[in-house]
């Protein structure tokens, strides 16, 4: 569409629209061109493309007359300080609301916690409502415009978000973009043979086009859900699922799905969500022929999702929840023209996994390596640095990368599986292997931080250098995402060393999916009193109050694309530079069970030969060799 055209298009619908907001006008007369643009890549010979084209822009309108005045003003702020979600102010943790304290209202009551802790973005684990049964964790949705019951009212989540804001809190939601329940009202409609809803999906007569689209497509569970349809027996056809046969595939080629779906972000960015988290993103899009992950398409939806977000709450911030390799993962901050107009946030899943890996192995080679080879991501993005999630360990290291360091890559996996899994060579986790692909013995690990890092086992068995060592492995995985830059995300239990959860295994729900090891109810006994209790997950609790509390105070600690990684020759060291205008911070982690040295020359041309460590508070001399001691970690400021 030319310029001039696309201009005709916008005055003719900015007659009809009574929003005085000038604000409104300069990012709707921005944006407007681009998104038609995109639109138009994506939907030219769609024959809906005209009717939801106008509902789109109708939306928007709607949703901006809805936004509250005091969220407007949070925008404006926020648009003055475009990477505000990149301070080093910001530290997040992530929670089931039933896990953590039952319900939104319980959740409410504990803020004064997260607040004592340090913690000012929570994300909510799926809150909406989803089937009773089967729901995958949240991620089935029944209804995308309302609660899950169990956890309260529309009114008591309100309330909750009051809250938060009055605490000057931000809230993440979990966003399921790729699919929804198969009991969601587009599903019993498409079900009954309504053609409008049918398309909203991708159905089929026979196996022909199934068959077709399984040349190039991953199964995502291969254990518990093999295959990427579903037969339905009372139609004779065949539907998308690729995640589980209860979660219809949304059908994006229909443009009234993407329409349905800004339509309801926008709605809840209307009830107070700060950040969105976009569920299974990299498989939106799908062709025959094509590999299901990462398709041009994706990223043209979450430019017109970022887009049309910017319009309405130009303060809210959008994470890709993508766990794909590094040089994908990079594309969804946006590329070219478009860089920086997708995604604000990444998950670090890399980083992650190779943490797990060097800890393992008690050699960061791999890790270094794999993190010297990720691209430059843009200015005003950043990344989520975590330690655990809801989710399972994925071992997707580059394998070119595990062969120029002589390791044979399937074997080098096997070896960390048999490590968390296995107690090999008397190792101290206690992981499970999930999903494991039969023909080679590769899988992906289940177990919470404690389990992994070996505080379970030395808690069973009363072994106190063990119990002592394992809080140290934690304190340095936390001590790690907090000082990478970006917003750490703490998950919810790991502050208090929350052991493996072997209940779910009575749970006909949950019992075939060991993630849910991972996914404790919080004991509030152990936080009783817990500034004062010597207990061990009391050292781990007041450690991690206390690497919260300097990060907020170091300006280094905040993501201006500064990071900095120091190539040193000693392997159990990760070594790394952080920078802020005259802030400069080297940390130095030490990811192995022996005691070890750096010498001065890791400092390069630096003069002088003291430094201040911000975790002891006290200048520290810089020798020609310097003593750190297993598994510990220096926050060294110039």
């Amino acid at each position: 569409m030319q310029q001039a055209e696309k201009l005709s298009k916008l005055n003719f619908f900015l007659e009809d629209v009574k929003i005085n907001d000038k604000n409104f006008h300069l990012r709707l007369g921005a944006n407007f061109p681009i998104i038609s643009d995109i639109y138009q890549k994506l939907y030219a010979y769609s024959p809906q493309k005209e009717q939801a084209f106008e509902l789109l822009m109708q939306s928007l309108v709607k949703n901006f007359e809805e936004r509250s005045a005091v969220q407007k003003k949070r925008d404006l702020s926020r648009v003055a300080n475009p990477n505000w979600y990149s301070s080093e102010k910001i530290v997040g943790m992530m929670l089931y609301v039933d896990l953590f304290d039952t319900d939104f209202n319980g959740l409410k009551e504990k803020i004064p916690y997260l607040r004592d802790l340090g913690i000012n973005t929570v994300h909510l684990m799926p809150f909406l409502d989803v089937p009773e049964f089967e729901n995958d964790g949240g991620y089935a949705v029944r209804n995308y415009r309302e609660v899950n019951p169990k956890f309260g009212t529309m009114k008591d989540f309100e309330t909750l978000v009051k809250e938060f804001q009055k605490n000057d809190m931000n809230l993440i939601m979990d966003f399921v973009l790729n699919h929804c329940a198969d009991q969601h009202q587009w599903a019993d409609e498409a079900r009954n043979g309504n053609p409008k809803y049918k398309d909203f999906f991708y159905f089929f007569p026979d196996r022909n086009l199934p068959n077709a689209y399984e040349q190039t497509m991953i199964e995502i569970f291969p254990d518990t859900s093999p295959g990427n349809f579903t037969y339905l027996p009372e139609s004779d056809q065949w539907v998308m699922t690729l995640f589980y046969g209860y979660q219809w595939d949304l059908n994006y080629k229909n443009p009234m799905v993407l329409v349905e779906m800004i339509d309801t972000m926008l709605f809840w960015s209307n009830k107070g969500i700060d950040i969105f988290r976009f569920d299974a993103v990299a498989f939106m899009w799908k062709e025959i022929g094509k590999f299901n992950q990462n398709l041009p398409e994706v990223h043209l939806l979450l430019q017109l999702f970022k887009l049309c977000g910017q319009i309405v709450a130009p303060g809210v911030g959008y994470i890709a929840e993508a766990i794909v390799a590094p040089e994908e993962i990079i594309k969804y901050f946006g590329e070219g023209l478009a860089q920086g107009d997708e995604c604000d946030i990444a998950y670090n899943a890399n980083f992650m996994a190779l943490s797990w890996e060097a800890l393992a192995t008690g050699n960061t080679d791999l890790l270094k390596k794999s993190m010297n080879a990720v691209p430059k991501k843009p200015r005003n993005t950043t990344w989520i640095n975590y330690a655990r999630c809801h989710d399972d360990i994925g071992l997707g290291f580059d394998d070119k990368l595990v062969t120029e360091l002589g390791l044979d890559s399937l074997q080098h996996r096997l070896y960390i599986l048999k490590h968390y899994c296995d107690g090999f060579n008397g190792s101290f986790a206690l992981g499970e292997r999930f999903m494991i692909e039969h023909e080679t013995g590769n899988a992906r690990i289940s177990g919470s931080m404690a389990a992994l890092c070996g505080f379970e086992k030395a808690l069973k068995e009363n072994n106190e250098n063990e119990i002592q060592l394992a809080i140290k492995r934690i304190n340095l995985q936390h001590a790690v995402i907090l000082s990478l830059g970006g917003l750490p995300m703490i998950y919810s239990g790991d502050e208090v060393a929350l052991l493996n959860n072997y209940d779910y295994l009575n749970d006909e729900s949950k019992k075939y999916d060991n993630r849910w090891l991972h996914r404790s109810k919080m004991n509030w006994s152990l936080v009783e009193n817990i500034k004062d209790a010597p207990s061990a997950q009391a050292q781990v609790y007041k450690k991690l109050k206390q690497l919260i509390e300097i990060r907020k105070q170091t300006p280094a600690f905040a993501d201006t694309n500064d990071l900095e990684y120091i190539d040193y020759e000693n392997t159990h060291l990760l070594v790394y530079k952080k920078t802020a205008n005259k802030d400069v911070v080297y940390v130095i982690a030490n990811f192995s069970g022996f005691d070890t040295f750096f010498e001065r020359s890791l400092f390069a041309n630096r003069n002088g030969n003291k430094l201040f460590d911000l975790l002891t508070e006290s200048e520290v001399e810089i020798h020609e060799k310097n003593f750190i001691s297993a598994y510990d970690v220096l926050w060294l400021r110039e």
